[in-house]
Order: C-alpha cells, then sequence, then structure tokens
C-alpha cells in the first residue's frame, strides 16, 4: 500500500471537486466552495477511513 500516492490522489480529488464548486459558485452567485483547510482535512478523513478499512480487512483475512 503506497499510503502517499493514494493520499496524493485523494488530494487531487478533493481539489477538483474544489474547482468544481467555484465555478458552481460562480454561476449562483454566493461562495460554496471550501477553504484550502477544507480541502486538505477533507483528503486527511478519506484517507484515515481508507486506512481503517484497509486494518479491518486485514485483520479479518488474519482471523479467518
Amino acid at each position: 500500500m503506497d499510503s502517499l500516492r493514494i493520499f496524493k490522489e485523494m488530494l487531487n480529488l478533493e481539489k477538483e471537486k474544489q474547482l468544481a464548486t467555484q465555478e458552481l459558485s460562480q454561476l449562483l452567485g454566493i461562495d460554496i466552495s471550501f477553504s484550502d483547510e477544507e480541502v486538505i482535512k477533507n483528503a486527511q478523513d478519506k484517507m484515515v477511513k481508507h486506512i481503517e478499512k484497509t486494518l479491518v480487512e486485514r485483520i479479518n483475512k488474519m482471523v479467518k
């Protein structure tokens, strides 16, 4: 498991989502975009969930 690569992928997805919300904000005339800190926090949260899921899967394999 290449954690750094996975985190970068998740961060890139969050940045893409940020760009989409910025475009939508312009169309709507109100700011619904995320701050840079929120983008990083969202990516970190997704990484934690990924690690937890991976650990559970590995533990379940070991227990069987």
